[in-house]
């Protein structure tokens, strides 16, 4: 606990932002999204722009989730998570905002003609049908079924050993301080929220903030929580030094892949 405490202290960073939010007694979960604050409204206008006029015809619908469909956004820390929904591309674009250019853009692609079928389909709906905030076009979260609890909401824990396997490899490809500071958070994200899947059923609850999940990761494994605080610290802080982002994943990566054996046993 002294440890805990300390590295606590030494945060600049990570704030206790964010809740778990708790199944009812067959794992259903109540629908948390809400409207994003006013301030989003320009820049959701700016990139909606952008994305019709990337895709043209093949934009079907886009849809908003994370913090800020969730009204726990604070401006400056959070990044913004898009939906988008194609017909006949499935090509990733790079959006960048002029409003806010140091914001934290995430865009998932997803085929309309197959969801909620296709790869990542189940997960995806999920977590639209959970937190997911329709803004554009046709609205593809109001007819799905109300989130329940159960693998499927586990969004990086079942492919553990395939992206800690690939961090070191985008490292080297990237080598500007940006791009490794992108990598960074990428996967400290991934593995403070695969620590908190591999507790979710237990709990019987849910969440992808880092603040609540690193709590509960390090509760549940004492011994590591000197590097799962570090992981969250920079999953909000990202780092470029090479040497502190590996050993973090020499500590955590065992239990990663342990906890994603038990997932699949």
């Amino acid at each position: 606990m002294l440890t805990k405490l300390r590295y606590r202290h030494q945060m600049t960073q990570l704030r206790p932002i964010g809740t778990l939010l708790y199944a009812d007694p067959d794992g259903l979960l109540r629908r948390c999204a809400k409207p994003p604050a006013p301030i989003w409204a320009p820049i959701l206008k700016e990139l909606i722009e952008k994305l019709h006029a990337h895709y043209g015809d093949a934009l079907v619908s886009i849809a908003l989730r994370g913090s800020v469909a969730r009204g726990m956004d604070v401006v400056g820390v959070s990044d913004l998570d898009l939906v988008v929904f194609l017909n006949g591309r499935s090509d990733g674009l790079n959006l960048h905002s002029a409003l806010m250019p140091d914001l934290p853009i995430e865009v998932a692609v997803v085929d309309a003609a197959t969801f909620p079928h296709g790869a990542s389909g189940d997960w995806m709906a999920f977590t639209l049908a959970l937190s997911g905030w329709h803004i554009h076009g046709d609205d593809f979260i109001a007819d799905l079924p109300p989130p329940h609890l159960g693998q499927h909401a586990m969004g990086h824990l079942p492919r553990a050993d395939r992206w800690l396997a690939k961090w070191s490899v985008y490292w080297v490809e990237e080598p500007e301080d940006a791009d490794r500071q992108d990598i960074c958070q990428w996967l400290m994200k991934r593995i403070v929220r695969s620590l908190m899947e591999s507790q979710m059923i237990r709990l019987n609850a849910y969440s992808r903030d880092i603040y609540p999940c690193a709590k509960v990761a390090a509760d549940a494994f004492p011994a590591h929580q000197t590097a799962i605080w570090k992981a969250a610290e920079c999953a909000i802080a990202p780092t470029t030094n090479h040497e502190e982002i590996a050993a973090i994943v020499a500590d955590l990566a065992p239990v990663l892949l342990r906890e994603q054996a038990v997932l699949s046993s």
